[in-house]
């Protein structure tokens, strides 16, 4: 016959593992954006997406077309998850063109920061654009 004292003592380390494993897991805090400086942080993050979104001329033709709604979704999509943003579009006498809102909030939180960025078309007839865009994390 098997000694059985063995096997409850494989089976008693096998559970105080796992319950050490699990207690690991569940305190680990969860990774959350850089904390060395937030604001710094969305500053870049900010031009990061206004560069990239103008390298490539898109930028320039959805404010050509007024087409709010699909610079809106560019944002959504350029933007990570997590980082309220409020974009203006003005025009070279710094009156706002955007007829509706280019946002995913209202609120913006404590630590808001604001990117401006000079966007100039590349069609025949240049024209220049300053936008702002105006980047939060929740409170």
């Amino acid at each position: 016959m098997l000694d059985s004292k063995g096997q409850i003592r494989i089976i008693e380390a096998f559970l105080a593992v796992s319950v050490m494993f699990s207690a690991v897991v569940f305190t680990t805090p969860m990774p959350t954006p850089p904390s060395l400086d937030r604001q710094t942080y969305l500053e870049k993050l900010g031009m990061q997406v206004l560069l990239s979104l103008d390298n490539n001329g898109t930028l320039g033709r959805l404010i050509e077309k007024e087409d709010w709604s699909a610079l809106r979704q560019t944002m959504d999509l350029a933007l990570p998850q997590g980082v309220f943003y409020n974009l203006t579009v003005y025009d070279q006498n710094m009156q706002k063109i955007n007829t509706r809102e280019i946002a995913n909030t209202n609120q913006l939180g404590q630590e808001a920061v604001m990117a401006q960025y000079l966007c100039v078309t590349r069609s025949p007839d240049v024209r220049f654009y300053t936008v702002r865009l105006l980047l939060g994390w929740p409170s």
